[in-house]
């Protein structure tokens, strides 16, 4: 080879082919592990009808099974097409279904809704006038919120109907605070594909009081492994999701039975406390099947509960009670004012961090009742829940920073102290818990002193 040629080939420009997105071979069909899922799918639609699981309560929930349906429907057929096309076919059922379950205005104007909201945050304003244009709009549907029934009827011929801002509210009120948060770091601009895939998801036009799914967790688990062993993680999680709603039904009968009985002794005190916390089995059901239902769809999301009647402390009963809940909180609140306190000092970092996350949840969970049934709820009961139990879980961070965790012990001893931990924890929870749902405080000191004549 000549030094001509040497040179001559030097001077070719060198065209790197990219990689191959290897989420392309996770989304390989097999019709085989297909009919599996098919199977366990079409099983599980029967134990729906059979037992009527979408009859958990709620007007809502009216159209449950058929959006199950829909859904198992479209995994059908989004398991066979296209890599490149599934999110998008997936965005497109998600957004048709918006016409089946919701009434018409309201399908439009969440659609509009999601639409200008996309048009604001992807625009090339500065981060801050976009934020502070969304954080107007909010104000302004804040408003129009409070005096639904009166501007139900706006000028000019146009109807605004009170459904849309529970609607509105069960898309938005949380999910976009995250997603503006993130736009601060996320490298490029989302697509409006990834937009619509996070805000309009499926169940949530009749599950309004939806898992607070992280957008960035959301991205970085579409086909994180093979579709079937995350398809089959969701059928599982469909199943428990399934289970839970069926023992709900149980247990909100014997809730029925029992406040028509009344609190007449110490053992009827205890089952009253517990029925009411069990109560609690209808979020964790449907919260289990609407992560398990996006698994069908290649997001391979965490779980949103992690066995909470086990929880052995404080602190281990809010990281399992409601997961999705505390990582936002971790990511949105407890970060942000950890890393700006640190430096000064570390211990009290973290119980500022912790303290300021308690009442932003105290704050967001009055914010969310807002949405969903169109006024604050701030009363006495909701403060003292929140204040005790906030409280407490300072003290026992506090405990964990100046006794770290030793070799963990696997004799008899260690297990009986987890189980008096265990039974500990829950017992305190069950107290707090029926403050927390009880009409008011002074409803709940008659409760609690059922012994006392006249009461």
């Amino acid at each position: 080879m000549t030094v001509a040629s040497v040179q001559e080939i030097a001077e070719q420009p060198l065209t790197a082919s990219a990689p191959p997105d290897p989420r392309i071979e996770r989304a390989r069909p097999n019709f085989y592990r297909f009919s599996i899922l098919i199977a366990q799918l079409g099983l599980l639609l029967g134990v729906f009808r059979v037992y009527h699981v979408e009859q958990f309560g709620g007007p809502e929930d009216l159209n449950f099974f058929a959006m199950l349906c829909v859904a198992f429907a479209a995994f059908a057929v989004h398991y066979w097409i296209p890599f490149q096309w599934k999110e998008k076919f997936w965005v497109a059922v998600s957004m048709i279904s918006a016409a089946l379950f919701l009434e018409r205005r309201v399908a439009a104007g969440v659609l509009l809704a999601g639409f200008a909201l996309y048009f604001i945050l992807s625009s090339k304003l500065s981060y801050r006038i976009r934020v502070a244009l969304t954080i107007a709009g909010f104000l302004l549907a804040m408003v129009f919120n409070w005096k639904a029934d009166r501007l139900a009827h706006l000028s000019y011929g146009l109807s605004i109907p009170t459904a849309f801002w529970r609607v509105f509210g069960g898309l938005f009120m949380f999910r976009i605070i995250i997603y503006v948060y993130d736009l601060r770091t996320i490298k490029g601009k989302p697509s409006l594909t990834e937009f619509l895939s996070y805000f309009f998801i499926l169940p949530n036009y009749l599950l309004l009081l939806f898992p607070v799914i992280d957008f960035k967790t959301m991205r970085m688990s579409y086909y994180r492994r093979n579709i079937h062993d995350s398809a089959q993680q969701g059928v599982f999680w469909i199943l428990r999701g399934a289970v839970q709603l069926m023992l709900y039904m149980i247990v909100l009968q014997a809730h029925y039975v029992q406040e028509l009985k009344g609190v007449h002794s110490a053992f009827s005190l205890v089952w009253m406390m517990l029925l009411t916390f069990l109560l609690y089995l209808r979020v964790s059901g449907q919260f289990h099947m609407v992560i398990g239902l996006l698994h069908l769809f290649g997001y391979d999301l965490p779980e949103t509960n992690h066995k909470y009647l086990l929880s052995h402390s404080l602190t281990d009963f809010w990281r399992r009670i409601n997961i999705y809940w505390k990582d936002f909180m971790v990511k949105i609140v407890y970060f942000p004012v950890y890393f700006r306190l640190r430096k000064k000092n570390d211990f009290r970092a973290r119980m500022v961090a912790t303290a300021m996350v308690f009442v932003v949840t105290w704050i967001l969970h009055s914010y969310q009742t807002f949405w969903l049934q169109g006024s604050f709820v701030m009363g006495w009961q909701d403060t003292l829940f929140w204040s005790i139990l906030g409280s407490l879980v300072m003290v026992n961070v506090w405990w964990e920073i100046r006794h770290p965790k030793r070799k963990k012990d696997t004799g008899w001893l260690a297990h009986l102290r987890t189980a008096g931990s265990i039974i500990g924890t829950m017992t305190f929870i069950l107290v707090i818990w029926s403050l927390w749902s009880a009409p008011s405080v002074r409803a709940w000191l008659d409760f609690m002193t059922w012994w006392r004549p006249g009461v």
